[in-house]
């Protein structure tokens, strides 16, 4: 049985490397005593995968894990899934009855760590189109803007943004480890704009947040294109001639989204 879990990564945590917060996360699900899939081989390892990791530095309010847990499923399965099974060596009539989406979220949350909490669980298909991965088109960002930020825009920031999302290409430099070139990131960012100052999160309760002004964005993300807010913010910078400082500014993903723009959670059935 494949289960998709959402869970929030904020704090110190978020300076943690990905294969580090793998590693963590392992421990976490083994500390739990639910019953993790593992690889045959001499080398077993557990069957789980991530949507779409965060970079080191940011923080979410909405990630997703895929992980197929040893749990007899009560649903019908396709012949597609019944062969999925068989290739990891599982009988789905020889094993124990799945928990709850509560009891699994609360033997999760029992054995997390300070940063990790998780906030939802469902069911998901067992075949490849079906994996979170697969399946994010866009993300939701909330940028937390610092008070120095703020003081070094000239000009009125949600005039300014809309001006800036009024062009009709922004174009960027691409600098990667094969090439070098110009970018038009205009049809990937959907929208942006200020955010009011009661939804600011409680992740950025820190003196340097005091006018509590965030912008959301809604950009493309994903293996099949994807926009980082970091481009973004340079880019809104260097339309309005200020400075770039990616000190400036605090990074919280708010959610995942497949190409209906639909949250990954949605996409799944909760457990009984």
């Amino acid at each position: 049985m494949r289960i998709r879990v959402r869970f929030e990564k904020t704090g110190p945590i978020r300076f943690v490397g990905h294969l580090d917060f793998m590693r963590t996360f392992q421990k976490i699900i083994k500390k739990s005593g639910l019953a993790a899939v593992y690889t045959a081989g001499f080398n077993p390892h557990m069957v789980l995968s991530f949507a779409d990791p965060l970079g080191v530095g940011q923080e979410s309010c909405g990630e997703y894990a895929d992980i197929e847990f040893a749990y007899r499923d009560s649903a019908a399965l396709t012949e597609q899934e019944l062969y999925r099974l068989q290739d990891i060596g599982l009988r789905n009539e020889e094993l124990p009855p799945a928990p709850s989406s509560r009891e699994l979220l609360a033997a999760l949350n029992a054995a997390s760590v300070d940063g990790i909490r998780f906030t939802g669980a469902v069911r998901v298909g067992l075949i490849r189109s079906s994996k979170a991965m697969a399946l994010v088109r866009y993300a939701a960002w909330q940028i937390l803007l610092t008070d120095s930020f703020l003081e070094a825009q000239n000009p009125e920031l949600p005039v300014a943004i809309l001006e800036f999302l009024a062009q009709e290409s922004i174009v960027i430099h691409k600098v990667t480890k094969k090439a070098e070139k110009d970018v038009d990131i205009r049809p990937q960012i959907l929208s942006l704009q200020t955010e009011e100052a009661e939804a600011f999160p409680a992740v950025a309760a820190e003196p340097c947040f005091t006018r509590r002004r965030s912008l959301l964005l809604l950009c493309a993300s994903g293996s099949n294109g994807n926009v980082k807010p970091q481009t973004v913010m340079e880019a809104l910078c260097a339309f309005c001639g200020s400075p770039f400082d990616e000190s400036a500014f605090r990074l919280v993903r708010r959610e995942l989204y497949d190409e209906k723009r639909r949250p990954l959670l949605s996409l799944g059935a909760a457990l009984q």
